[in-house]
């Protein structure tokens, strides 16, 4: 069995250098939502719960652009009370015409048993605000059929951000998706691309521990490698970018 290298010094100097170009820019990846839902609130967080569900990290700009346009067309599909009582097709047609997801049938089973476990909740802002540890909300959140490593991480750090739960803890995990990987891949971080779920998890906790040495939290670190992906990487803009001299895509590009 081949064993991923993680470099540790080579991670701390990205992450040095990330904390330096980010440093004075507020509102990093933020996940945008629909200005008539008010920002903490109970309509906010099963927004963020449904938004999160397919946010698989690629086109993410564009994906929730649309789920924002179904939401002022469609508002129903974002209530579970009603989910649970439309036929899954018509669902997945709404799905399809206005979101545009990856995998529909698997978007719309996703999508309906969601709603099946928020319908259980009276109000899931007073769920949230009960939790008392990183650890609960983590197990809340993987206990919710449909979330993976990075659609729940990415939950779990919006929660987080929020500071509505009742903890002041900071996040434990970093939701690794492709772009981090490839970020870490083309910046000597890792030896490979191709990682198995420990390795992921290993890669993670490094960044946390180098997070940790240069005072930046782990949602933080996660906001660096979304912008880099999204601002950067999906637009090629490797001359733009505050990794441009220790990436290997972005040192060929200069040649």
């Amino acid at each position: 069995m081949i064993i991923l290298n993680i470099d540790y010094q080579r991670c701390r100097e990205i992450v040095l250098l990330l904390k330096k170009y980010f440093q004075n820019q507020n509102n990093l990846a933020t996940i945008e939502y629909p200005v008539n839902i008010t920002y903490g609130t109970n309509e906010y967080f099963i927004y963020m719960f449904y938004s999160c569900l397919l946010d698989y990290g690629m086109r993410s700009k564009i994906y929730h652009h649309n789920l924002i346009d179904t939401y002022m067309k469609y508002p129903c599909i974002f209530n579970p009370n009603y989910v649970v009582i439309m036929s899954e097709e018509e669902l997945r047609n709404i799905l399809v015409s206005h979101v545009h997801p990856r995998y529909p049938n698997v978007a719309a089973k996703k999508w309906m048993m969601l709603s099946q476990v928020l319908i259980k909740y009276d109000n899931l802002l007073y769920c949230l605000k009960s939790l008392e540890s990183v650890r609960s909300l983590e197990q809340f959140i993987k206990s919710i059929p449909g979330y993976g490593q990075k659609t729940g991480g990415l939950l779990i750090r919006i929660i987080c951000d929020s500071k509505v739960c009742n903890f002041k803890e900071d996040l434990e995990i970093i939701p690794i998706d492709r772009h981090d990987i490839e970020i870490s891949y083309f910046t000597g971080i890792i030896d490979s691309k191709k990682l198995n779920q420990k390795d992921i998890k290993r890669l993670s906790d490094t960044y946390i521990m180098v997070g940790k040495e240069l005072m930046v939290d782990a949602s933080t670190i996660d906001k660096y490698l979304w912008e880099v992906g999204n601002s950067f990487c999906n637009k090629k803009k490797c001359e733009d970018c505050p990794l441009q001299k220790v990436c290997n895509v972005g040192n060929q590009n200069d040649i």
